[in-house]
């Protein structure tokens, strides 16, 4: 059978950060019943569109997954397993915030098929924490990572952010370290973006940011440190020890389908890519009625230059990179006339060029941005 990926949203947070443009609402039990039992009538309404399909990994993002009671929780994964073909090797992952992870919650997940955490620390400096908005401390984390690795969660990522307002290099640095020593199987490092309507956004000139030279020294030095820990940079901003790449997220870089549900949540079926508008209520109303409506439904209508671009673009994000024969056996042209531009950049030491595949080097994927702009035909 085919196989799909489900990315599940839940809409709540206890509180927005600072820094956070995802859509989320406060919480209340009250409202986040309501929502879990519309979000599994929407399961239930659509099941049969998937019949033909197996789910290999499941992801349930948000907002903050964690915040969920048990028994929320646990309604929600015994409808997907009831509803849609789930594979018994499944990667199944939740994200979770260090103050609202609990021992009773943790035996929930396990106990429910969940068998990846994803734990957004962000940093280990409190005071860094208290500026993003962050409503734990680092003490916070250490005792929720102990509570999952003792509950028997075997594959845990942690969430850390570089770039941060009055950040050093030094402080980046010890935060690395400090997160390498509690031997994650993943990690994921993502440089601070003020987003325009946020609290960072509405104050960004207030803000005390690194500097460009120094964001750069920051991600040099994270490539560095966990490669020598062991971890291998299969993305750009994610690294994992052997065997422990994310297997949902990689579908988005290679092209691959999924299902996505709930408010904002983004889908990728049967050639199709749609979403849900960030709007809780009114998915609630649909979602009940079975009749959720798709916005910015949009057949794949790309020209023949958008597909090939856009498969460079996402390959790319990967160490992988881009096999010059597997494009020319998907698209029947030959990459390097359609990417001239490419060589300058293998000159210049920012892409790597090895027997058939073209890569970013550690300089290169720090400066992707450019580099794709320069490249590809849009």
């Amino acid at each position: 059978m085919k196989t799909l990926g489900l990315y599940i949203h839940i809409p709540f947070c206890e509180r927005k950060c600072n820094y956070c443009d995802f859509y989320s609402v406060c919480i209340s039990k009250e409202r986040a019943d309501e929502y879990i039992s519309a979000l599994c009538q929407h399961i239930k309404s659509e099941a049969h569109l998937y019949k033909d399909y197996v789910f290999d990994t499941v992801f349930i993002g948000g907002g903050t997954p964690s915040i969920l009671t048990s028994a929320q929780l646990e309604l929600l994964m015994q409808t997907v397993k009831k509803e849609l073909s789930i594979s018994e090797s499944a990667e199944i992952t939740i994200e979770a915030n260090p103050n609202s992870i609990t021992k009773e919650g943790l035996k929930t997940y396990l106990s429910n098929g969940i068998n990846r955490l994803s734990i957004g620390l962000q940093s280990t400096d409190n005071e860094a924490l208290a500026t993003l908005g962050r409503l734990h401390t680092l003490e916070d984390f250490s005792e929720s990572y102990r509570n999952a690795r003792e509950a028997g969660f075997k594959n845990i990522s942690i969430d850390v952010m570089y770039g941060l307002p009055g950040q050093s290099v030094e402080g980046f640095n010890k935060t690395l370290d400090s997160v390498c020593e509690f031997e994650p199987e993943h990690i994921s490092l993502y440089c601070l973006k003020i987003e325009e309507n946020t609290p960072f956004g509405k104050r960004k000139n207030e803000l005390s940011l690194p500097t460009d030279d120094e964001e750069y020294e920051m991600y040099m030095s994270m490539c560095k440190k966990l490669n020598e820990h062991g971890y291998v940079q299969y993305e750009i901003s994610n690294f994992s020890k052997e065997g422990y790449f994310s297997r949902h997220n990689k579908k988005y870089w290679l092209c691959q389908e999924y299902v996505g549900l709930g408010p904002s949540a983004h889908s990728y079926f049967n050639g199709v890519r749609y979403s849900y508008s960030n709007d809780l209520d009114k998915y609630i109303k649909e979602a009940v009625a079975c009749v959720p409506e798709r916005i910015n439904e949009v057949a794949e209508e790309q020209s023949f230059t958008e597909k090939m671009d856009e498969y460079v673009m996402l390959r790319l994000r990967l160490k992988d990179g881009v096999c010059v024969n597997e494009f020319k056996n998907h698209f029947g042209v030959d990459f390097e006339k359609e990417y001239p531009s490419m060589q300058k950049f293998v000159k210049s030491g920012h892409v790597v060029k090895e027997n058939t595949v073209y890569r970013f080097s550690e300089s290169g994927f720090f400066v992707s941005n450019f580099i794709l702009t320069e490249i590809l035909h849009f």
